[in-house]
């Protein structure tokens, strides 16, 4: 009697195991046909919505076949330039695709503000269609590592240190006020004092540049030695705002007049190609701006024709 059951017992289990096999089947089958935003994640990762229940963030990653991530951003944007310029220094313009924040409905639009509360650009987003790295910088440090070749990390502790302070200067003075030279509407007195205050910052990357008591000091023409940096990068593309707009809409001789170490860097960022490129596309979207009278829309003309007893250029 006991053998009998013992077979029925074994068969039952081979149709148990045949119909999960085709089960997994057919699973790995819809997850493979699903493409890079589910594959790896198993359709649980789903969590039972199935693949026409994804959020919609995640389905407008669109991604490029072979692409690692999208960086969102617009060519003006002085800190989306930066990721730009890293990625075209390390060659990875297949692995990382650039798209308008307006796939997403702009930046203020619903699906840019799931990722990004703030609001703000650039912004990237990983192969996974979900995963949002935020801030230009945090964005530069994750890339230079996750593609090492062609580091931009300096390789000793000092010239690392020498790098970060000129990537500080620019984030913690210049860029929170770069705004007066673009910007509206701001009191005239505000814009006038946030020029003089410009000023003054370029005038400590001329420092940092040049005092030979600075870390790191006694290379060049870059801020840490004789090769590009973060640093570099980071600094690049508010000094492409200065050169343009100081002189042209606040009557500046020229911004590096009296800053010989300053101009020295900017003639060799802009002989390093990855830079030269970045300036091009800046550049061409100022003109644009230019065209379309943003500093007469913003005020900023008829501040500084009408003087109002301020000083505008240095």
């Amino acid at each position: 009697p006991l053998f009998p059951l013992l077979l029925a017992s074994f068969a039952a289990l081979a149709i148990f195991r045949a119909h999960s096999a085709q089960g997994s089947l057919s699973s790995s089958l819809s997850v493979a046909g699903a493409g890079p935003a589910v594959r790896g994640r198993g359709l649980a990762s789903l969590g039972g919505r199935g693949l026409r229940g994804q959020d919609s963030r995640c389905r407008r990653g669109s991604l490029a076949a072979n692409a690692d991530a999208t960086l969102y951003d617009i060519p003006v944007s002085n800190h989306g330039a930066r990721v730009r310029m890293l990625i075209y220094a390390k060659g990875i313009e297949d692995k990382v695709k650039v798209e308008s924040p307006q796939a997403l409905g702009g930046i203020k639009g619903e699906e840019y503000l799931k990722l990004n509360p703030l609001g703000k650009m650039p912004i990237l987003i990983l192969d996974d269609d979900k995963t949002c790295i935020p801030e230009s910088t945090v964005i530069l440090h994750y890339l230079d590592s996750t593609y090492p070749d062609k580091s931009l990390t300096p390789a000793t502790p000092a010239q690392r240190a020498r790098s970060d302070l000129f990537a500080q200067a620019i984030d913690s003075y210049l860029t929170p006020i770069q705004g007066c030279m673009y910007r509206g509407p701001m009191e005239a007195s505000i814009r006038a004092s946030q020029l003089k205050d410009v000023r003054k910052y370029l005038d400590f990357l001329e420092h940092v540049l040049s005092d030979p008591t600075t870390i790191g000091a006694g290379a060049g023409p870059f801020c840490a030695g004789a090769e590009p940096s973060l640093g570099d990068i980071v600094a690049y593309p508010s000094v492409v705002f200065a050169e343009y707009m100081l002189p042209k809409k606040f009557g500046w001789n020229d911004v590096f007049e009296n800053r010989p170490a300053l101009k020295k860097w900017w003639e060799a960022m802009n002989a390093w190609q990855p830079a030269a490129k970045v300036h091009e596309e800046m550049t061409e979207a100022l003109v644009k701006w230019d065209n379309d009278g943003r500093w007469v829309k913003v005020g900023i003309d008829d501040q500084v024709k009408s003087l109002q007893g301020l000083v505008w250029a240095y």
